[in-house]
């Protein structure tokens, strides 16, 4: 599966369709695949939101994804 960044930073922050995805993604029942520029996509958003919403923090779970999810480089 690949996430689009607005379905992420949406399922971190709400609950809903995004957030159950993200808890069946760190449940083990799907995989997660994103590329180096996904990624990087997701660190720039968690922090420009972290400049607006200093009391959230993102990073645990982008720590999460540098983690557990499948990179794929073209």
């Amino acid at each position: 599966m690949v996430f689009d960044t607005n379905a992420f930073i949406s399922g971190v922050f709400f609950t809903g369709p995004p957030f159950r995805i993200l808890k069946a993604w760190r449940d083990g029942l799907l995989q997660l695949v994103i590329s180096p520029e996904i990624l990087y996509e997701y660190q720039r958003v968690g922090e420009a939101l972290a400049k607006q919403f200093p009391a959230i923090d993102l990073r645990p779970m982008i720590d999460l994804v540098t983690v557990s999810a499948k990179v794929f480089r073209m």
